[in-house]
């Protein structure tokens, strides 16, 4: 079996960026816009403890929280 296997796309994206280094940046670019910021631990949790327990259905209807929905002639006046 050989080991040394390389797919036509890893040969093309390490070919593409040999070519264009200016990729290469703009990946570390990207990277630390979206993943290497500063985090506010005292933000996530006030986050946390202000946010509402989802109910795993996407409703937020009496019914789904075990609560009886009310019968018609509850309703009825």
């Amino acid at each position: 079996m050989n080991r040394e296997y390389v797919s036509e796309f890893t040969v093309f994206m390490n070919h593409y960026l040999e070519n264009h280094p200016e990729e290469v940046k703009e990946q570390h670019r990207g990277w630390r816009i979206y993943w290497d910021h500063k985090v506010d631990l005292d933000e996530q949790e006030r986050i946390v403890k202000d946010s509402v327990p989802d109910d795993g259905y996407g409703f937020h209807s009496p019914a789904w929280h075990g609560k009886p929905l009310p019968q018609a002639e509850d309703l009825v006046r």
